[in-house]
């Protein structure tokens, strides 16, 4: 079964570095092999009326029978 985990940070050197962190520990914790990557960009409301950049990342890859995440 095909399933997607997507993960969002902010576009700064260290909300990237936190992202990459993140998406390895998250790899190395549940042994899934990444079959395709996607990477996006947006703008994420915040309170009032600013705005501050993103980057989604979308991980699609194959899921074990007993996958429960």
């Amino acid at each position: 079964m095909i399933k997607v985990k997507s993960f969002l940070g902010k576009v700064t050197h260290e909300g990237i570095h936190q992202m990459d962190d993140h998406i390895n520990e998250w790899l190395k914790d549940h042994n899934v092999e990444p079959k395709e990557i996607k990477q996006s960009y947006g703008l994420e409301r915040l309170r009032g009326e600013s705005e501050e950049p993103v980057v989604i990342i979308t991980v699609w890859y194959d899921a074990p029978p007993e996958e429960e995440f």
